[in-house]
Formats: structure tokens, C-alpha cells, sequence
């Protein structure tokens, strides 16, 4: 029973409680990119914790029948050697198919999204000579989509505007597009809405776009300075997003001016990595608290 009160208050903390922390933390947006991985962390632990208690109600353990065994027909309550291991892989592998299937099916749906939206691009855009798809509307706005090599669209208000914020955009678009970030944020967006009733996934959902535009702004900062930036975004802050895009000015804008302007000071190197392997290891820690001796 002692095993099972630790994964219970092990599903209520990954669940529960460190989402809404981690949704408040000041120390997230200084290290935008772990704060992701903790997203996907919180949620494949609360999977992973799920699968082993499950494993423990209704299974046997070294001493006898599991508390819950009784659900199960006595062929399938398995014991607490290999075949109870092999029961709980299986229940691993079905939750983490449904998992991606939610994925699979944003992604499936977003591409056909994207590709819609690149085919009425190359119609109604003229290709400037840099590259990029220029759009005949005064608004000042810029995106990204992603596929077929991706393409960059900028409005002629956003080419009126100055060179140097001009540039700025344009980098913190490629950096979309390196990153593959469209992925990511429809990943968590997917699972945010088919998993409403936990936090760590709805609260991913509202904070992972969040966080994948301050990860663009870090890759654009090697390119334009802070402030450029900022100023840039305060410029395309009005304009829309177009649908299966990312752009310049969506996602907490403020926040993010903010950060750029008043930087806090970066993360030691050892509170980082140490943020890197705690991720790591939160959806292993289930299995070793109901696997371990």
C-alpha cells in the first residue's frame, strides 16, 4: 500500500500541482526550451504513473493478488514477475498510442491545413527577390509555413517598415521554421484540448506557444539585438495570424517585450542541466517507485 499512496501523490504533484507552478514561474521563460521539455515531461509521467498503478490495483505483487485483481479474470491477472512486467508494458504502450494518436491527428489535420494555405500563398503572393512572399495589404504583418520547404510572408506595410525590424522578423520566422515549431505547438495544443481535465495538459496547452515564441526570439537575438526586436514586435503586435501559421506578433506579446527589456539574468550552467535531467527523469520515476525493490 505504501507503493501505491507514493504513485497517487506522485500523479497529484505531476498532475496537479507542478503544472500550476511551472505555469507561474518567473525561471520558465529564462529557459524556454526546458520549460518545454518539462510540459512533455509532466504529461508522459502522469501516462506513465497511471499505467503502474493500474499495474499494482489489479495485478499480484511478490505477496499475493493485487487489491483490485478481482476486475481482472484470474489468466489475466498476471503476478508480480515477468508476466505482470509484460501486462503493464502493454497498458503502457495502449495509453502512450492514444497519446499519439491525438498528436498524429493535429498533426495530420495541420498539414492539410498548411498545404491549403501554401497553395493559395503561391497564387495570390509575388516572391521577392530575397525569398520571402509579399502580400499587397498596408497591415504590417509577418508569418510562417511550415512544409515544402516553408515560406515566409511579409505584408507591404511590414516592408515599409525599417530595415533593422525588418530583419528581426524575418529571423525570428526562420527560427520557426529550424525549429520545426509548428509541431510542437500543435502537439501541445492537441493534447491541451483532448485532455482538458488535466492540468498539465491543458495548462501546456495555453503555455507551450507561449514559450516557442521566446524560443524563436532567443534564436533571433543572434541576429538583431534585444531591443530591435522588441520594437519590431510592438509594431506587428496587431496583426492576426493566419490559420495554420506562425507569426511575429501572436502569443503574450507583452511578456515577451517585457523579457527582452528587462532580461533576468541567464540560469547557471548547473541549475540548467539540473532543469534538463529532472525533465528526464520525472516519466521514469513512476516506474522505478512501482518496479523497485
Amino acid at each position: 500500500m505504501t507503493v501505491l499512496a507514493l504513485l497517487v501523490a506522485f500523479l497529484a504533484v505531476t498532475g496537479w500541482l507542478a503544472p500550476r507552478q511551472l505555469a507561474r514561474s518567473s525561471r520558465a521563460p529564462r529557459v524556454p526550451r526546458a520549460a518545454i521539455a518539462t510540459w512533455a515531461a509532466l504529461i508522459l509521467a502522469c501516462a506513465a504513473d497511471v499505467v503502474m498503478l493500474a499495474h499494482r490495483l489489479v495485478t499480484a505483487d511478490h505477496h499475493g493478488r493485487g487489491p483490485f485483481g478481482w476486475l481482472l479474470p484470474a489468466s489475466a491477472r498476471g503476478t508480480g514477475g515477468s508476466a505482470g512486467h509484460t501486462q503493464a508494458f502493454w497498458m503502457g504502450m495502449a495509453i502512450l498510442a492514444a497519446l499519439s494518436g491525438v498528436v498524429l491527428t493535429a498533426w495530420i489535420r495541420g498539414a492539410r491545413a498548411r498545404r491549403r494555405h501554401r497553395q493559395q500563398l503561391d497564387l495570390v503572393a509575388r516572391r521577392h527577390e530575397d525569398g520571402w512572399l509579399v502580400m499587397d495589404t498596408d497591415e504590417p504583418a509577418a508569418w510562417c509555413v511550415a512544409g515544402d520547404g516553408g515560406r515566409i510572408v511579409l505584408t507591404v506595410g511590414a516592408l515599409r517598415m525599417p530595415p533593422a525590424h525588418r530583419g528581426a522578423v524575418l529571423a525570428h520566422e526562420n527560427a520557426h521554421l529550424a525549429g520545426r515549431h509548428h509541431l510542437i505547438t500543435s502537439a501541445a495544443t492537441a493534447l491541451g484540448r483532448g485532455l482538458r481535465w488535466l492540468p498539465a495538459a491543458r495548462l501546456a496547452g495555453d503555455r507551450v506557444p507561449v514559450l516557442v515564441e521566446m524560443a524563436a526570439d532567443d534564436r533571433a537575438l543572434r541576429s538583431t539585438s534585444p531591443r530591435v526586436l522588441a520594437e519590431a514586435l510592438c509594431l506587428f503586435a496587431t496583426a492576426r495570424t493566419r490559420p495554420a501559421s506562425l507569426g511575429a506578433g501572436d502569443h503574450a506579446v507583452v511578456d515577451r517585450v517585457r523579457r527582452l527589456l528587462e532580461p533576468a539574468p541567464p540560469l547557471p550552467r548547473p541549475a540548467a542541466a539540473a532543469w534538463w535531467l529532472a525533465s528526464a527523469a520525472l516519466p521514469v520515476a513512476p516506474i522505478l517507485l512501482a518496479c523497485g525493490p
